[in-house]
């Protein structure tokens, strides 16, 4: 019995690690939404063009999302992804960055629902699945001494 408790100790130890963890969730959610952010704008002249989203976001054909102001909302989707991909790997107002994201994310389980849950089948477990990794930032902050967020507001 001992055994046991001593490496249970051990393992509780591991709690002085967190800061990776919250670390690499960080960083594989930047570039996660960083790419999804970018990808929704198709540069035209040198200038952001964001047409075919809109028009998926807006009134139309049976899979659209019929959303009123769909190039507003596209420009805000566009900003909480891109944006909140650079606010969360440099781990700067990562509390504040990952709420637009759960709300985007959250949309995106409305598309994804008729689906299922299986992403092979464009489901809603990859959403769910970021959504839950957003609110382990929320919770449990950026972590420890690789984000701007200790650093800013330490004590």
């Amino acid at each position: 019995m001992n055994f046991f408790k001593s490496f249970n100790q051990k393992l509780l130890n591991l709690i002085a690690f967190d800061f990776l963890v919250l670390f690499t969730i960080r960083v594989y959610l930047a570039f996660i939404f960083w790419f999804a952010g970018y990808g929704k704008i198709n540069w035209k002249s040198g200038y952001p063009n964001i047409d075919r989203f809109a028009d998926f976001l807006g009134p139309g054909g049976q899979d659209n999302l019929n959303f009123v102001m769909p190039y507003f909302f596209g420009w805000l989707a566009i900003l909480a992804e891109a944006g909140g991909a650079v606010l969360l790997l440099v781990g700067l107002f990562s509390r504040w960055a990952v709420l637009p994201l759960i709300i985007t994310m959250l949309v995106a389980t409305y598309y994804h629902s008729p689906n299922g849950w299986n992403a092979d089948a464009s489901g809603y477990e990859m959403s769910v699945t970021y959504i839950i990794m957003l609110m382990t930032i929320l919770i449990f902050g950026p972590g420890k001494y690789f984000s701007l967020d200790y650093w800013v507001l330490r004590k």
